[in-house]
């Protein structure tokens, strides 16, 4: 486990470092910075990064040495040419910092940044403009805008406003912008992507009605994204998310596509018929129009189900851990629990996860150990509005684990199980997790969203309740199946 300064030197050489560079080099340079791991623990920190996109033969580069200085454009709709103020949603993607959200970002139209401002638009112009977030998390992002003070996100329970104030930034201070018109376009590209800079232009679009080199060049970049995305579906399937996706098929075409008469994601998906958004377990990729998107395809046809079990190792993540000792600690005072700390192996590692006696006794031991220290400083007044949340996400994380090993423990092929259901499953664990994570962080405690954790809980909880009945009978079924009676 990396200390916060080391945290702070690799995230400052990602976020810097533009050129193509090995291991080796990685590897010295933290040393160089006083960063104490091995050589093969540089390498995992490499590979689990969304911050760098591996090559070939233990070469690297980073998104920042990728996209820094990459064109990229938009058109600006109707309204927003209207009102006079852009907003970014996804149109930055995959150029910019995947973890800093729009309404952060800073555009500069190459000599000044341009201050933004709150601005109310048309709730259909915002989800279309934020659409390749994902299904899941357009809300979020449209909602947690800075700009938007007035409307939770607990809200669209009760139904959805027309309008929402965003963060928008003026047309007018863009160079061209001035006399912005229908069918213009934005140029872009970050220049400075440590501070998430992003340099915006008006491209006027060609007055004639005669078709230019720039609109067949522009056509010519349509045919090349919509190559360069299904050669990316056969070859690694879909991604984590369609951020990841479109950041994989720039990195492969740069040429192709980074150039000034390019088009757009979004226009992109207006015009093809072969591509299009999919339904993806909760959630949602590009990918081949009206087909829903496997679990298993070409990419990883021969995956084992002890693939699963790497989807499982965050079990081990203390966070978690803590937050099963906290629920125990909780309920003795709370509800006068008679559980014994022995109990809690069975509540957070599923039944179905073989351990050795050995392994069994040096986690009770690690176990007994952290609910020592956290029993001393466990404040049981300030987790009372925290503590019924996080029995729900236990319980819910439980089941979804134990049916998760279960299929990993059955040596079934993955193929075999409903795919739209398992990458459900998946999702689900990974989500949960997420929130586990979060709940414990002790920088983000006092904010936690107790209210929007519960309402995705009661999604979550319903959506497992359907496709555990459906996996758990396919899980019999085909361990049935598999039996060979012997004569």
């Amino acid at each position: 486990m990396l200390d916060m300064e080391a945290s702070n030197v690799i995230d400052e050489f990602f976020l810097t470092y533009n050129e193509i560079f090995t291991l080796d080099f990685f590897y010295h340079h933290l040393k160089s910075k006083g960063v104490k791991l091995t050589k093969d623990y540089a390498r995992s920190v490499l590979e689990m990064s969304d911050m760098v996109f591996s090559l070939v033969g233990e070469e690297y580069i980073t998104r920042a040495g990728v996209f820094i200085g990459r064109w990229f454009s938009f058109k600006p709709s109707a309204e927003e040419i209207k009102k006079g103020y852009i907003i970014l949603g996804h149109r930055c993607i995959p150029f910019v910092n995947p973890e800093v959200s729009p309404d952060k970002l800073n555009v500069t139209n190459g000599k000044i940044i341009i201050t933004p401002k709150a601005v109310s638009f048309s709730m259909n112009l915002a989800l279309d403009t934020f659409a390749l977030f994902g299904e899941g998390y357009v809300l979020p992002y449209i909602f947690n805008d800075h700009s938007n003070t007035k409307i939770p996100l607990s809200s669209v329970q009760y139904g959805m406003p027309s309008d929402i104030e965003l963060t928008a930034w003026p047309i007018s201070r863009l160079p061209g912008g001035k006399n912005i018109k229908l069918g213009d376009r934005i140029l872009g590209r970050v220049i400075d992507w440590q501070c998430n800079v992003v340099e915006l232009s008006v491209l006027p679009a060609n007055p004639s009605t005669e078709i230019s080199s720039d609109d067949i060049e522009r056509e010519e970049w349509y045919s090349n994204f919509e190559r360069g995305l299904i050669s990316n579906f056969e070859e690694t399937g879909p991604a984590d998310s369609i951020e990841q996706q479109l950041a994989f098929l720039f990195l492969e075409n740069q040429e192709a596509l980074c150039i000034k008469n390019c088009g757009s994601a979004e226009e992109f998906l207006k015009h093809t018929k072969k591509i299009g958004f999919s339904p993806y377990g909760v959630e949602s990729r590009i990918w081949y129009a009206n087909i829903p998107v496997p679990y298993v395809g070409k990419w990883n046809r021969d995956l084992s189900t002890e693939s699963f079990f790497t989807n499982m190792s965050v079990i081990f993540s203390p966070h978690i851990v803590d937050a099963y000792i906290e629920n125990f600690i909780f309920e003795q005072r709370e509800q006068k629990s008679a559980k014994k700390i022995e109990e809690l192996i069975d509540d957070i590692f599923p039944s179905t996860l073989k351990m050795s006696a050995q392994e069994h006794k040096l986690i009770l031991l690690n176990i007994e150990k952290r609910h020592a220290i956290l029993k001393k400083i466990y404040n049981q007044f300030a987790d009372y509005k925290l503590a019924p949340i996080r029995k729900r996400v236990l319980e819910l994380f439980s089941q979804v684990s134990e049916l998760l090993c279960s299929i990993g423990c059955s040596g079934i092929n993955l193929e075999k199980f409903p795919q739209q259901e398992l990458v459900i499953l998946v999702q689900l664990f990974g989500h949960i997790a997420k929130i586990l994570e979060e709940m414990e962080n002790e920088f983000l405690k006092e904010i936690f969203p107790c209210d929007d954790v519960s309402l995705s809980l009661d999604g979550m909880e319903e959506t497992f309740e359907d496709i555990g009945a459906m996996l758990y009978n396919a899980l019999d079924s085909l361990t049935y199946d598999s039996i060979q009676i012997v004569d």
